[in-house]
């Protein structure tokens, strides 16, 4: 144990390696704790052998965290357990003092993960202890995959999010972080990855705004891949808030129709006729000239086209 001891005691406090060299007295509790740091593959069952023992588990977890820094791949991830596992144990203590350096340790976890850009397991503990309060950790994640989202790494920060306990906050924040992915690929010309990341903002959207935004572009996006109807169907399904969104969306509508009795015009000439004449209503309705002159030129040569035929 004394050997174990000194090779730990660059990891530990002073207090630590006091109650750590106590433990010395019980044969069984120090030896399980050696035996965990030397197979951590391994180390479940000695840990239950510590379950009686919260100050030893709290050394275990203590420890493996300290060292966990130095270890990589799936030796890393076996450590890292290890220290989770023994919070775990501990978690609900009403040992005052416990508590204490418990939120203080998983703080310390937290933090370093920030700092070294593992945000994801930074989430992951954040949602799991948040009730030992860590709404400060949390607001800091989210601003965090925020400003990755900006950066344009929208994958990322959907992962960090995912790693976060369901919330209003964050379900709004994903919802958002989705659209803007959307509008992103849209703006790239990308229109069927677009679509994919705008039909998830509907999905986790509760929100009645950015639901109407989010359906504004995706109906860009179907008229952009040539599904007409689809595109129609979505503009329509927006509820407008006032005069200048209702003519945006109704402009936007006639364009739609316009493009679909283009694709018509060749299979299906009346079903054309039809698009261009809605085309055209719609366009006197809001006062733009300009579309109702187009869609009546189009639907009177689509007719002429017909007759020649």
């Amino acid at each position: 144990m004394e050997e174990f001891i000194r090779e730990a005691e660059p990891f530990l406090d002073y207090a630590d390696l006091k109650v750590l060299r106590a433990m010395k007295r019980d044969e069984t509790v120090s030896k399980s704790i050696i035996k965990i740091f030397e197979n951590p593959e391994y180390a479940g069952k000695y840990l239950i052998m510590l379950k009686d023992r919260p100050k030893a588990l709290f050394i275990v977890a203590k420890l493996s965290e300290r060292i966990s820094k130095y270890f990589k791949g799936e030796e890393g991830e076996a450590i890292y357990n290890i220290f989770l596992k023994s919070v775990r144990m501990i978690k609900d203590t009403t040992d005052t003092s416990l508590k204490q350096s418990l939120f203080l340790l998983v703080k310390e976890a937290i933090e370093r993960r920030m700092n070294e850009g593992d945000f994801e397991t930074a989430a992951s503990l954040i949602s799991e202890f948040y009730s030992f309060g860590f709404k400060n950790q949390f607001k800091k994640i989210l601003f965090t995959a925020s400003e990755l989202a900006e950066k344009g790494d929208f994958e990322r920060t959907i992962k960090i999010l995912n790693s976060l306990s369901p919330s209003e906050i964050v379900r709004e924040l994903r919802t958002q972080i989705y659209f803007e992915w959307g509008k992103k690929l849209f703006s790239l010309k990308n229109y069927t990855s677009a679509e994919i990341q705008l039909r998830e903002a509907l999905k986790f959207s509760e929100n009645e705004e950015i639901s109407r935004e989010t359906r504004f572009v995706l109906a860009e996006v179907l008229r952009k891949l040539g599904r007409f109807e689809e595109s129609y169907r979505e503009l329509s399904k927006i509820e407008p808030q006032n005069p200048v969104e209702e003519i945006k969306i109704l402009r936007n509508a006639a364009r739609t129709l316009m493009e679909w009795g283009e694709f018509l015009q060749k299979e299906d000439a009346d079903s054309a006729i039809d698009k261009f004449n809605e085309a055209y209503q719609i366009a006197m309705r809001i006062g733009d000239t300009s579309i109702a002159e187009i869609a009546f030129k189009k639907a009177q040569n689509t007719l002429k086209l017909k007759k020649e035929d």
